[in-house]
């Protein structure tokens, strides 16, 4: 069940995705011949007006046929043809679906800090990696982190160690905790757990307590918790460039599945959350100026605004197909790495959600 509802509101994400399209084309005067959630066979469709509405197979995907953006609509209207509109509402209408998804994320934190909360990480240990540091050093489950390298662990935040933790491979570093109403002190030296990681860690995973907010303070961190996630997409693909994340370490659609499913087990809180990052993942990811991306079609727009005409159509389809190429082998590799690693992530989720 956890797996059908995860399905179901990544389809949900997409559906707002591909709405956002469909509004800002509207809104344009931009005809769209159709608009289609899922990929694959057609399960349903409908026609009203020049809109043919549709339900695919696969609940992965989507997409808005704008009337005049394939050179095949030759019998389009020049009233409702994209390229005839004007180069800001051709802007407005292809970015429109990332920025949904974005204020779809802010909508969900928004809802999450003043309705239901929102998880915080605490310094109770909530599992430990077998093998690591702290396993080896004796942490466990229950333990609370009150002091480190002399100085107190307040209010439960425990940002402020996390990033000295993983700055510090190789060096010992001073906790002190809790055990049923004992204060205990060890020495852990955090290590590089993966090859592809230049971060430290000691291998413990800690606790979250949902916290509420009220309307102006959870608005203003709905705010810095959109702008965290979108920062955090750069991030990524900074490690990436770099090397300190390869392939290995990304998850396409089963390894997201996998994730906000395990997430659901642990509270709607949990799985919004998820939902969240997600949806405006997907939504700074698509505005990424690549190829066949809803980035790489604004970057013909810019240039055709900075050139004075429209960029030759044989050159747009050969960057298209080669960007579809890469995008489709890269795919391929990351759902092979989700199968490959499937049971090695539902251990890992287990012992992170028990």
């Amino acid at each position: 069940m956890g797996f059908l509802i995860t399905i179901l509101s990544l389809g949900f994400v997409i559906f707002i995705h591909e709405l956002g399209h469909l509004w800002a084309a509207k809104r344009a005067g931009v005809g769209v011949l159709e608009f289609s959630i899922g990929m694959g066979p057609r399960l349903w469709g409908r026609k009203v007006g020049e809109t043919e509405y549709s339900l695919r197979i696969f609940p992965f995907g989507g997409f808005v046929k704008l009337a005049g953006m394939d050179e095949s609509d030759t019998e389009v209207p020049d009233y409702l043809n994209y390229n005839k509109k004007s180069i800001p509402a051709r802007l407005l209408t292809i970015s429109a679906g990332s920025l949904m998804n974005i204020l779809l994320g802010f909508v969900i934190f928004l809802v999450m800090y003043i309705g239901l909360g929102v998880p915080e990480q605490t310094s109770v240990v909530s599992g430990v990696v077998p093998g690591s540091p702290a396993a080896r050093a004796g942490l466990s489950t229950g333990d609370k982190i009150v002091r480190f390298e002399s100085k107190p662990v307040d209010g439960g935040r425990v940002s402020d160690m996390v990033r000295v933790i993983h700055q510090s491979a190789g060096k010992s570093l001073h906790f002190e905790f809790m055990r049923e109403g004992k204060l205990n002190s060890v020495l852990i030296a955090p290590e590089i757990l993966k090859a592809e990681s230049k971060e430290a860690l000691i291998g413990i995973i800690f606790k979250q307590e949902v916290k509420q907010y009220g309307v102006f303070q959870g608005f203003l961190l709905s705010i810095e918790a959109t702008a965290s996630r979108i920062w955090g997409v750069f991030h990524s693909i900074s490690y990436l460039i770099h090397g300190k994340a390869g392939l290995k370490e990304m998850s396409g659609p089963i390894g997201i599945v996998q994730f906000a499913a395990f997430g659901l087990h642990q509270g709607v809180v949990y799985f919004l959350n998820i939902m969240a990052m997600i949806s405006i993942s997907l939504g700074v990811f698509n505005l990424f100026p690549f190829p066949v991306l809803d980035g790489g079609h604004m970057v013909f727009l810019l240039l055709e605004a900075l050139f004075g005409k429209p960029i030759n159509k044989k050159w747009e389809a050969r960057v298209n197909t080669a960007g579809i190429i890469i995008l489709v082998s890269v795919m391929v590799i990351i759902l092979v790495n989700d199968v490959v690693h499937w049971q090695d992530r539902m251990s890992l989720f287990k012992r992170l959600f028990p």
